[in-house]
C-alpha cells in the first residue's frame, strides 16, 4: 500500500471539547495523566472520515479533557474493509494526533494552567497489539 500516492489529507476539524476543571485536584502529588483514546471511521465513496477521541479523567488532576477530532481524507483507490481499518487507525489517525495534541496544549494554557503536551502515540503499533489475538477483543 503506498499512502503517499493512495490517499490525501483534506480536512481536520474539532467535533467536540468538553474541558472541566476539577474542583478539589489533589496538590499534594503530581497528578499523572493517563491518556486514552478511540478511533472509529465512516467511508463513503472515496471519501474516508475519521474520528480520533482522546480523553483523560483523573481526579487528582487539575482538570480532565474529553476531545473528538474528525479528519477528511480522500481516497484514490478502492480499498478492502480491513485496509480502511488500518489506514485509519494507523495512518490517518498519526496524521491527525499532532491536531489533537496542539488543541489539547492550547485549551490547558487558555485554562490558566501550564500547556498539557501528551506524549507522542504510536498508532502503527497499537493497531498492530490490538490486532494480537490476545487483545483482539480491545479493538475499538
Amino acid at each position: 500500500m503506498n499512502i503517499i500516492t493512495d490517499i490525501n489529507f483534506l480536512d481536520f476539524r474539532v467535533a467536540k471539547l468538553d474541558f472541566c476543571v476539577n474542583d478539589n485536584p489533589s496538590h499534594a502529588k503530581q497528578a499523572t495523566v493517563r491518556t486514552e483514546f478511540k478511533v472509529r471511521h465512516e467511508c463513503k465513496g472515496n471519501r474516508l472520515k475519521v474520528h480520533l477521541t482522546i480523553f483523560f479523567k483523573d481526579k487528582d488532576a487539575p482538570f480532565s479533557i474529553h476531545l473528538e477530532g474528525v479528519g477528511l481524507f480522500e481516497l484514490h483507490r478502492s480499498f478492502t474493509e480491513a485496509e480502511i481499518e488500518e489506514l485509519s487507525h494507523s495512518h490517518c489517525a498519526t496524521m491527525m494526533f499532532p491536531y489533537m495534541r496542539e488543541t489539547i496544549a492550547d485549551i490547558s494554557r487558555r485554562a490558566g494552567f501550564p500547556p498539557l503536551h501528551i506524549p507522542q502515540i504510536d498508532f502503527n503499533q497499537v493497531f498492530k497489539q490490538q490486532l494480537s489475538p490476545a487483545n483482539i477483543h480491545t479493538l475499538h
